[in-house]
């Protein structure tokens, strides 16, 4: 049994924590708020067990100077040391439930994956199957090591049988003359393998001709604002030709935008009765905006479409299609391919300046319809220029490419394949029967004998361990469904068994909720959603518990149990002390670590209610200096009074002459006598009324209401009340402070307060 705590020194908030002063015994209460260390303390539990020091490093103190160290002291005064970063030994009757367990062999972000599975099998097995498995580890060593042999063996043998399976390289029949035999099919090859690199050389194809939409460019230059004002128009374009400068219209345009339309944007004059104002208002609208967008398209159509790198790629195209048929040349005649590239540029430059002047004249005057048929047609004459020599060079091309095509139509391969196989299969009859080859070939059988033979021991052993698990996991099953069933949960565990997919053997089940199947990875309904947070967990602490209780040496284990009503349900907090109870009847000793003083109050008074006479011992984990973290003593009753019942024992304890701070008590009086009331008046009196205005519902309370039979406690509420309320901020914001409490009045005040409570009278 583990008999103290004693020291834990550098290991997360625990920078120097002394617990000697506090004797753990066979029920042992630790309570401590979130985030005060009591994972970090179960974690030294599980180190110790399995000696692993990396679940003490993990939680090296971040701002501490210590060096890490605990100090345990279990029966018989016996210490095991954590010290140097390693344990003086191991206690492997140690068993612990929390959130790492959860993480390890059931779940974790609320996904069962493949090593909980496996793990969770070993946590179910126990030590009764430490035999069968080592049986099973030993066979599977072996066999494995047998198959590393074969494996070897056919490494060294992987070069020597390409292109074949090792099978199909065992039974090749050996071959007489063999050597004159691939020599003569080598001939054979060379004479046809010339087919083969014909047929792989590239045609010659048609370079694609460039284009430009001149149906396109010369629509955009068609348009023109048909519902402008005429009037405007003609007031505006006068303006616009008075000014005489390039853009005037645009800058107009852009100027008009700036306006309110009354006021002129330059000097703020008025000019709502402006006609040429008006004008602008007119001409300018939204329909000419867009019609200048569209205007503006046509420029870019024009530098893109007739931009220059339009020659110099197809130039470029035209010399790989030249090298390509160059290659063909000691085979065929081919025609001459060559492109007029400065024709072309020359086409190229006529047909840009006279499309993009079209372009910039309609963007000077973008209401105005531009490009006439006649310019339509000369366009398209000089693209037709541009294109005249393209097109030379393509049909110079298809002359090139026809008579090739036809001269690969003639050609045949199909002889080569043939003749390649023959003299592969040759080559690997002639490695097969190296000597080399002919003594790993005898290896590798008799390896494979010793293979087989190890993987009949290795099924006979997984046999056995089948039949174990099989045993063991279908017990196991029963009571974990029989745990959850008393838990109040509304799914079960189904169809729990083992299997040795993978290196090492793992558990397999399903769930059933509400009489549906519910996958543990993916799916839908699955364990990731179908299940809360409480259910998961009282899932894993079913695993835990029925795991524990069926173990043999349970005797002689101390369970350590982390925060058994986190996230469960409240209705099972009944069952889960159940539990614990009988835990705590047939171990060594327990250990339960919570954040919820009453559980474990209510825990305690479980436990002395089965036995009287069992020792309980409980103390806390709480703040130290630095905000560190040390051992406490704790009263647990304290802990969890209410507050009504706080203020009552701190009148009573200086009332009794016990002490107590004389400021504190005179605070709690007329909280006290707050609460006596609303205790006595159940739902008569308003929560958010103040203590004077409370007395006041009293005092005029009608005949007719239960409030009245506290009238005779007016006067001495009142009293009371003025003295007590000089100490609280509501009544007295400036000074509440600053009074000085009388040590001898206040005691006067103090039991008249309690003679109210005690008898219901002044």
């Amino acid at each position: 049994m583990l008999e103290r705590i004693s020291d834990i020194q550098g290991i997360g908030l625990f920078h120097q924590a002394n617990g000697k002063p506090y004797t753990c015994q066979k029920a042992t209460l630790i309570y401590a708020d979130n985030g005060r260390g009591k994972s970090t303390l179960v974690s030294i539990f599980r180190s110790t067990a399995t000696g692993n020091a990396s679940l003490i490093s993990a939680y090296k103190t971040v701002d501490g100077t210590l060096p890490t160290k605990v100090i345990l002291q279990f029966g018989s005064g016996h210490k095991v040391i954590f010290e140097n970063g390693t344990w003086s030994e191991q206690r492997p009757e140690l068993m612990t439930f929390d959130a790492d367990f959860i993480g390890r062999n059931v779940h974790s972000g609320g996904v069962v994956n493949t090593d909980h599975r496996k793990n969770l099998l070993e946590f179910a097995l126990g030590e009764a199957a430490v035999t069968a498995r080592a049986a099973v580890d030993k066979a599977t060593y072996e066999s494995k090591a047998a198959r590393d042999q074969v494996q070897s063996i056919e490494s060294q043998l992987s070069g020597y049988h390409q292109g074949l399976s090792l099978a199909q390289f065992e039974q090749l029949p050996q071959v007489s003359d063999i050597d004159t035999k691939i020599a003569e099919l080598q001939k054979r090859l060379t004479a046809a393998s010339n087919v083969a690199a014909i047929q792989a050389r590239p045609v010659p194809k048609v370079i694609v001709e460039p284009s430009f939409d001149i149906d396109g460019l010369f629509d955009g230059l068609a348009l023109s604002l048909k519902d402008v004002h005429v009037d405007a128009e003609k007031t505006v374009k006068q303006h616009i030709a008075k000014l005489g400068g390039k853009g005037a219209e645009s800058w107009l345009s852009q100027g008009h935008q700036f306006g309110s339309g009354s006021a002129c944007p330059f000097c703020d004059q008025d000019i709502s009765n402006n006609d040429l104002v008006r004008a602008y208002q007119s001409h300018f609208n939204a329909a000419y905006a867009d019609l200048k967008s569209k205007v503006a398209s046509l420029q870019n159509m024009v530098v893109v479409g007739a931009a220059a790198s339009i020659i110099d790629g197809f130039s470029k195209s035209v010399g790989v299609v030249v090298a390509q048929a160059n290659a063909w040349t000691e085979h065929l005649p081919m025609p001459a391919i060559s492109f007029d590239e400065a024709t072309a540029n020359t086409a190229l430059g006529a047909f840009r300046y006279f499309v993009a002047d079209l372009a910039r004249r309609k963007q000077s005057a973008p209401a105005e319809s531009l490009g006439s048929a006649e310019d339509k047609a000369k366009a398209a004459s000089l693209w037709a220029q541009v294109l005249a020599p393209i097109r030379a060079t393509n049909d110079s091309i298809r002359k090139a490419e026809d008579p090739i095509s036809k001269y690969k139509a003639q050609l045949s391969s199909d002889s080569i394949a043939q003749l390649q196989q023959q003299v592969q299969k040759l080559q690997a009859t002639k490695r097969r029967y190296d000597p080399k080859v002919v003594a790993l070939l005898t290896q590798i059988s008799t390896a494979r004998a010793s293979a087989e033979a190890a993987d009949k021991t290795k099924k006979v052993a997984r046999g056995k361990l089948d039949t174990l698990m099989t045993t063991t996991l279908s017990k196991y099953q029963t009571s974990i469904n029989s745990l959850l069933k008393k838990f109040g949960a509304s799914f079960s565990i189904k169809g729990m068994s083992a299997n040795f997919r993978g290196h090492a053997p793992r558990s397999e089940y399903g769930l059933l909720l509400r009489g549906k199947d519910v996958a543990l990875e993916g799916g839908s309904p699955s364990f990731t959603t179908a299940l809360s947070e409480g259910d998961k967990r009282t899932l894993a602490f079913a695993f835990f518990i029925a795991s524990t209780l069926e173990d043999p040496e349970l005797a002689s284990r101390i369970v350590v149990i982390d925060d058994p009503m986190c996230s469960l349900d409240l209705n099972r907090r009944h069952y889960t002390r159940a539990v614990l109870k009988k835990v705590h009847s047939k171990s060594a000793q327990l250990i339960v670590l919570a954040h919820d003083p009453y559980f474990l109050r209510d825990l305690r008074d479980a436990f002395l209610k089965e036995d009287k006479s069992a020792i309980v011992a409980s103390f806390q984990l709480a703040v130290a200096q630095d905000n560190y973290t040390d051992f406490a003593p704790l009263d647990i009753d304290k802990e969890c009074e209410s507050e009504y019942s706080r203020h009552h024992r701190l009148l009573n304890e200086f009332s009794e002459g016990h002490g107590g701070d004389p400021r504190a008590v005179a605070k709690a009086i007329r909280p006290l006598l707050e609460g006596y009331l609303h205790r006595r008046f159940p739902g008569l009196l308003p929560k958010d009324h103040l203590f004077g205005e409370v007395v006041v519902l009293i005092r005029d309370s009608h005949a007719t209401s239960p409030l009245s039979h506290a009238k005779n406690l007016v006067d001495e509420l009142n009293e009371i009340n003025e003295y007590a309320g000089q100490f609280h901020h509501d009544t007295n914001p400036d000074g509440a402070d600053s009074i000085t409490v009388t040590a001898s009045e206040l005691k006067t005040y103090v039991d008249r307060a309690l003679l109210v409570v005690h008898k219901g009278t002044p």
